[in-house]
């Protein structure tokens, strides 16, 4: 999204702000512009107060905050320069630096500001999330780990950061450790937590298919409409022997999938595999064929798309 290049019409509270100066009605008019979605406004205002008020870093943040959501990256590197010379104890300046660099691909330079900032404030959990989220991006997960692990031991109670142990632990294929960090991140979290198919799915890959099966069952009695879910349903049933439940699963999955093309994969590659159920076949090739038409590279549905072809055609 591009900063727009037109001046807002004067709003009096705010230009009575920077005449007074009051630096809070300042921040507060801001604030309230940007909860409205008047971004330009906001940073018009927000932009002139930096001379009028250098020494308060709200103003400086929420600027940098909508230079970021703007994606002007050449501003917003000109003010962060300066924010951090004069802000350098500020957490969230050096966090809001992090976001910048990581949205750029810049994984070190963003894996150092987060760092500054998780010194600076040892309670700021987000940026150890995206810390440990761009070690793994960069194949490190092991560097996840030990970077959440050393903020753990004063957040304990933190679900989110044994969440990230979770994540890291599935990218080293540790699969039973997943299964307890996302235990851990579920139990403190109990009441709907968004942790529940990262447990399913990370049981799934120890294959304990019983455990997937369950888990699968509490997050849809929390959320029906959950692809994910389904899916961990749908796999946990189909390793089970219970093809009635799976196809059920894989069928729900794409009633309520974001991604239907991904659901209709899985559910031809499914139907594609019941030999002894040829009235499947005709169905499993139209579900791999819409599949491949927004996934072209997914060599598993390609495969199973032309068997079923060449046994129809006997070619």
């Amino acid at each position: 999204m591009a900063a727009p290049n037109a001046v807002p019409d004067p709003i009096p509270e705010l230009e009575a702000a920077l005449v007074a100066p009051k630096a809070d009605a300042l921040v507060a008019g801001a604030d309230r512009l940007t909860s409205q979605y008047s971004l330009a406004g906001a940073a018009h205002y927000l932009d002139r107060g930096l001379s009028r008020f250098p020494d308060d870093p709200r103003v400086v943040v929420r600027l940098l905050e909508i230079l970021l959501r703007w994606r002007d990256y050449e501003r917003f590197d000109e003010i962060a320069t300066a924010a951090l010379a004069r802000f350098s104890g500020r957490a969230d300046v050096h966090a809001l630096v992090g976001r910048a660099h990581a949205e750029r691909d810049e994984h070190c330079a963003a894996i150092r500001a987060f760092g500054r900032a998780t010194r600076l404030d040892p309670d700021d959990v987000e940026s150890v999330q995206r810390v440990a989220r761009l070690f793994r991006k960069r194949g490190r997960p092991f560097l996840a780990r030990r970077f959440v692990r050393r903020h753990l031991a004063r957040h304990q109670g933190v679900a989110v950061l044994h969440a990230a142990m979770g994540f890291a632990y599935v990218d080293s294929a540790q699969f039973a450790k997943a299964v307890a960090s996302f235990k851990v991140a579920v139990d403190l979290e109990p009441e709907d937590s968004p942790f529940l198919n990262d447990w399913g799915g990370a049981l799934l890959l120890a294959e304990r298919w019983h455990d997937a099966a369950a888990v699968a069952v509490r997050s849809l009695k929390a959320r029906a409409a959950n692809e994910r879910a389904w899916t961990v349903f749908a796999v946990a049933h189909r390793h089970l022997g219970d093809l009635d439940r799976a196809e059920k699963g894989y069928r729900k999955a794409v009633e309520h999938a974001k991604d239907a093309a991904r659901a209709k994969g899985n559910l031809g590659l499914f139907l594609a595999a019941q030999k002894g159920r040829p009235a499947r076949a005709a169905e499993a090739v139209e579900f791999l064929r819409s599949a491949l038409l927004e996934h072209p590279d997914w060599t598993e549905v390609e495969d199973a798309y032309e068997a079923l072809r060449r046994r129809s055609t006997g070619k």
